[in-house]
């Protein structure tokens, strides 16, 4: 068995055009939602070295805020105090549960496949932040993430192993529990992630370079209800960093 806590620090840059049809660019940055999610290998670890499947199950808090305001100076010299874009909000502003599977199996020699999926349930509906259509809040919708690929095991005394796969982040048009008014931009992206990862020790570093290759975003139930395009945009690359040291 094994706790994870996950604190996370975040600074995005958001741009748009607003209304003297200028680009204007805002930030965020800080603390996001901490989250604990406890998993549980069902086979011993320690004895279990070509093949385990985790479970695990958690929480994520609303630690982190979702009511960031910048100000905007148009070209009138007209001063904005917007909320930020949702997409680089520190929080969504609702409690949610996460469950998690994990699984990996040695193929061939050095060679192990692997799969991981992710799926983040938000009870809340709404919150009380405003949204970009007018009378409108922002929604708190579900989450999910998934990956599968193969990874080789370049220097096993030394921990050093090198990765190639797949990963799908989305956002469900409708969730699993609760309403579903509310503005999100729901639809998937498809990544080729490769990556590589180190291990010293109780200690693992881990880094990844997500490449978009598809993407496919949907009308919310907001934009078929005001019969609006909907849509939305992501990086065409990821840099995900990682730490870990078991206790």
């Amino acid at each position: 068995m094994s706790l994870v806590l996950t604190l996370p620090f975040t600074y995005g840059t958001h741009s748009r055009f607003y209304q003297d049809q200028g680009r204007h660019e805002v930030n965020s940055s800080g603390l996001g939602d901490i989250s604990v999610v406890g998993n549980y290998w069902l086979l011993d670890p320690g004895k279990a070295s070509v093949g385990n499947v985790a479970f695990g199950l958690g929480v994520k808090t609303p630690s982190g805020s979702n009511t960031v305001r910048r100000q905007v100076f148009l070209a009138n010299r007209q001063v904005l105090d917007p909320p930020v874009d949702q997409s680089i909000q520190l929080g969504d502003g609702g409690w949610g549960v996460i469950a998690q599977a994990q699984a990996f199996r040695q193929i061939y020699h050095r060679w192990f496949g692997y799969t991981y999926e992710w799926y983040l349930l938000s009870p809340k509906e709404m919150t009380n932040v405003p949204s970009p259509i007018t009378g409108v809040n922002l929604s708190v919708p579900d989450v999910y993430s998934a990956r599968v690929g193969a990874s080789y095991m370049v220097a096993p005394r030394q921990g050093f192993s090198l990765s190639l796969g797949t990963r799908v982040d989305g956002i469900r048009e409708r969730d699993l529990v609760g309403g579903n008014d509310g503005f999100r931009r729901p639809g998937y992206t498809l990544y080729l992630e490769p990556g590589l990862a180190m291990g010293r020790g109780l200690n693992t570093f881990t880094l990844s370079v997500p490449l978009r290759v598809h993407q496919d975003f949907k009308r919310g139930p907001v934009d078929v209800e005001h019969n609006f395009a909907g849509g939305g945009d992501l990086a065409n690359t990821l840099v995900l960093a990682g730490y870990s040291v078991r206790f």
